[in-house]
């Protein structure tokens, strides 16, 4: 069971739930799953480009690091 963010309330709510524990609302089938695929797919392009960042940026540091040290 996965959880993901309810769309009418916004509190956490299992994607396979029928309806809102919270505030009653009733989901259609598949919407919390679709949801839940959709923030997977976000974070994982945002942990993607923060390792790219990282990755590209300690090389380019100790480049210029070591022209600062050997001229």
């Amino acid at each position: 069971m996965n959880l993901t963010r309810s769309p009418c309330c916004h509190r956490l709510s299992f994607t396979n739930a029928s309806s809102c524990p919270h505030c009653g609302k009733p989901f259609q089938p598949g919407v919390l799953t679709a949801k839940e695929l959709g923030e997977d797919k976000a974070f994982g392009k945002k942990a993607h480009a923060l390792f790219l960042v990282a990755f590209l940026t300690v090389p380019l540091v100790l480049f210029f690091l070591g022209l600062q040290v050997y001229p």
